[in-house]
């Protein structure tokens, strides 16, 4: 017989979700059913020799599944109809039920379900889920018995509500390594967020039993509060209630870099500690087995509501309540099959999270422990507790390993240290809290005398934290993992398990030889010894492994990138020679740019070192990502180069005080200056020595990027004032000089411009154009921004002047890429 059927139940769903998201089909799926169908039938009962056992029944059911995964992930990929309905935001009504009311920093997010939603035009549309965004600007209308939107009393899950606000669809990512938030939300089975304006109360019938949990969830949440530091109660609010909004940036960070924000989560291990502490404490009082169970998994269930059902929580609940029953039942608890049902539970309601990171990270993790932790015993057969703890911790570093740089780019080095060094606290940690905050709601005294273990163990946390961080080589920035080096790694971890199998397999036949042999001489002992350390050769797999995950990726040429950050400038050049070049970084529309989209940009090319940063000018829209990434001090900037002027502005001096502080090397630019790396070549032709500049724009730094046979013209903000002198720069011979790589001379045709002052009609001139004759001619600028560009009159000058014109609004971030000799360039949302 087959073990483990769920294991097979769980791989036909998956399948069926795949053929579903590479969008095969009905008929060709339908064929399949029936063929496997027709596989089943034959292998059980018509081949000569029986392939399958006929009592393997549940094969049957297999095709059934794999057509259920198809059908549940083909419904969750249809857009609803009010998609189409609107272009990016629109103002409405909608009614609905709460489902889920969230704290956040800035006022509250309420999840509706089963909404009506009314455009201005009158028509209405169905929808299932909304996020509501309500914040202290938002109101009651006077119909609403429970006032404004300030308290938590208030508004209760199960309450009808009505809502005027603004609908918008959710952002997708245009850059690499961004934040997708469609699909992000997507995965949450979210369909749009709204701003409320005003909220109305239609039906004021709530939900008794999470009326209660929620009211546990507050008590709680002020008691930690108040008997703890600020920063020591937002980390214990997120390890045990799952609420955010209290944690500090500090410590998230902190904790990220360190390899154990996995604590920060409701996690299994929180669930396990639990469950099995109030699985003891009944069992001590001689409470009966089945009363104990069921209580145990009441209360669990009850977290699980508390805590805002996580994927992480769901699993883990799922599995406990699974080992709970499995010893009543007369069963023996297998950890792969439990994992497998809870992934099919959870797959089932909402397929799509199997693209989540929580979900991959927490199944990742399970199965590295159920897999990989028994290869570690069976080659080492050595019990210890610190020994196991050693085994668990590298175990599920192994298997979440490549999830984390898919995900996050980087990898802490000292991980697997660090989570043994904190681990064996989690228990105290939990329980003391968990202790403290009950008590502390009925006198609060006694919580804070009960919090003290607590509170020193967060202290020691930190500390734990910042020695780590302050470790060389701390985190390992790898950047996005290509496909073959995922699969490999998968490969070669595969192997391990299975050459170590192989290993303890070959160990039980030689015990058992050797138990019928009372004497061994002197050539056996000298044998098991090499086969002992023969089967030690199988660790260089998982290391072998490691190293290729983590080998830095190299990129032929030259590649240059075209950040979308709305309205504003970012551009960044990557030469093979390991040269790395941020020209300006800034967006007057995207709040935080260097945080959200120019940081994630570098961490995702394996970039957390900058040679050069340049800074055209000092407008906002092209500094305050820099200055961003200047402050933050986690990327690497070895040089700030700054256009050469006599007339500082004060965003400029702010620019050279900032570098001075965190010590960083300033040099200036002008016509004629060079940044050569082997054969690239960045010549500035703006401004000229001794410039006297009006205005920000007309100081802005201009650079001639020469790779073998391509060439690139960066105008940053430049006029029409300047160009004449700009070109009067690129036709002199003696500007350019003779001490460039060999046969370096200018030329006026260029194949790409990058076009100046983000389209704007005073730039970009017929005259510069005829002279330039830009075979691709680039935009950067944010969707309906309120100067209107890109001008219509400047498209069409590029119209005429026969450029093949994108705009980074449109095409998303615009990536080129060239030997010296050909390019290819594709836009991210193309």
């Amino acid at each position: 017989m087959i073990k483990r059927p769920l294991i097979w139940i769980l791989a036909s769903f998956l399948l069926g979700m795949y053929l579903a998201w590479r969008h095969f089909s009905v008929s060709i799926v339908s064929l399949l059913v029936l063929s496997l169908l027709l596989c089943i039938y034959l292998g059980m009962y018509r081949a000569k020799w029986k392939v399958v056992s006929p009592k393997d029944k549940f094969l049957w059911s297999l095709p059934f599944i794999l057509l259920l995964g198809f059908l549940a992930m083909g419904g969750r990929l249809v857009k609803p109809a009010l998609y189409d309905a609107f272009d990016q935001k629109t103002y409405c009504e909608v009614s609905g039920k709460i489902s889920l009311i969230v704290q956040k920093p800035s006022g509250k997010a309420v999840y509706l379900k089963k909404n009506k939603v009314t455009l201005p035009e009158g028509d209405t549309y169905r929808c299932e889920a909304i996020l509501v965004f309500c914040n202290e600007d938002t109101t009651a209308s006077p119909a609403s018995p429970a006032g404004p939107f300030d308290h938590q009393t208030n508004y209760r899950v199960g309450n009808e509500i009505a809502v005027k606000g603004t609908l918008q669809k959710f952002s997708q990512a245009t850059n690499p390594g961004q934040f997708n938030e469609q699909f992000y939300y997507e995965i949450e089975n979210i369909d749009f967020k709204l701003k409320a304006k005003a909220i109305t109360m239609t039906d004021g019938r709530y939900s008794e039993f999470h009326s209660v949990l929620d009211h546990i969830k507050e008590r709680l949440i002020k008691v930690y509060d108040t008997i703890l530091s600020e920063k020591e109660s937002g980390a214990l609010v997120a390890m045990l209630l799952g609420e955010k909004y209290l944690l500090g940036d500090e410590v998230k960070t902190l904790y990220q870099q360190n390899g154990i924000s996995h604590i920060l989560a409701i996690s299994g291990l929180h669930v396990s500690l639990i469950g099995m502490f109030v699985f003891a404490v009944l069992k001590g009082l001689k409470v009966p087995i089945f009363i104990s169970t069921f209580v145990t998994i009441f209360i669990l269930y009850c977290y699980g509501v508390l805590t805002n059902f996580s994927v992480s929580t769901n699993r883990a609940v799922v599995m406990m309540t699974i080992m709970l029953l499995a010893s009543p039942a007369g069963k023996t608890y297998d950890m792969l099959s439990a994992l497998s049902l809870s992934a099919f539970l959870i797959l089932l309601q909402n397929p799509l999270q199997v693209f989540s990171a929580g979900f991959l990270l927490s199944y990742g993790a399970v199965l590295g422990i159920a897999l990989i932790q028994p290869c570690f015993r069976q080659l080492f057969q050595k019990k210890h507790i610190i020994l196991e703890s050693i085994y668990v911790s590298t175990s599920a570093q192994l298997a979440t390993a490549p999830i984390v740089i898919y995900f996050y780019y980087q990898l802490p080095l000292y991980g697997i240290l660090v989570n043994l060094i904190i681990l064996p606290f989690v228990t105290i940690l939990t329980l003391t809290s968990i202790f403290a905050g009950i008590l502390g709601v009925v006198y609060l005294p006694l919580g804070i005398f009960c919090v003290g273990g607590a509170n020193y163990i967060l202290k020691f946390y930190e500390w734990v934290c910042r020695v780590g961080s302050a470790l060389p080589g701390n985190l390992v920035t790898v950047g996005k993992p290509g496909a073959l080096q995922m699969v490999l790694y998968i490969i070669l971890l595969v192997l391990f398990c299975w050459t170590s199998n192989r290993w303890a397999a070959r160990d039980e036949a030689a015990k058992d030889e050797s138990a019928k042999n009372e004497t061994e001489d002197n050539a056996t002992m000298k044998h098991w010894a090499t086969q002992h350390c023969n089967k030690k050769l199988c660790l260089l797999l998982p290391l072998l492994a490691s190293i290729l995950l983590i080998l830095p990726q190299s990129h032929a040429g030259l590649r240059v990138t075209i950040l979308d950050v709305g309205q504003g400038d970012s551009i960044y050049l990557e030469h093979e020679g390991g040269m790395t070049a941020l020209i300006d970084g800034g967006s007057t529309d995207v709040m935080n740019v260097g945080k959200y989209r120019i940081k994630p940009f570098l961490l995702s090319q394996g970039t957390d070192e900058l040679t050069y940063v340049i800074m055209t000018h000092a407008d906002a829209d092209h500094i305050n990502g820099l200055k961003e990434l200047m402050e933050d001090g986690q990327t690497r900037i070895r040089n700030l180069v700054l256009p050469e002027i006599s007339n500082k502005d004060q965003g400029y001096l702010e620019m050279e005080a900032l570098a001075k502080e965190k010590k960083i090397a300033v040099s200036y630019c002008k016509a004629g200056d060079k940044i050569v790396d082997g054969d690239l070549t960045l010549f500035c032709l703006h401004p000229s020595e001794g410039v006297e500049a009006p205005d920000t724009n007309s100081y802005s730094a201009v650079f001639s990027v020469r790779y073998g046979e391509f060439d690139l013209l960066l105008t940053g903000d430049i006029g029409k004032e300047q160009e004449p002198a700009l070109l009067r720069n690129l036709t002199d011979e003696a500007l350019w000089g003779d001490d460039g790589p060999s046969g370096f001379k200018p030329r006026m045709e260029y194949d790409i411009l990058k076009v100046a002052h983000h389209g704007s009609k005073n730039s970009t001139s017929d005259e510069f154009l005829s002279s330039l004759q830009p075979r691709y001619a680039f935009i950067s600028c944010g969707s309906n921004n309120r100067y209107g560009h890109p001008h219509q009159e400047l498209l069409e000058r590029l119209q005429e002047a026969g450029s093949d014109t994108r705009i980074t609004y449109e095409a998303g971030a615009i990536q080129i890429e060239t030997d010296g000799r050909l390019m290819e360039v594709s836009g991210y949302l193309e």
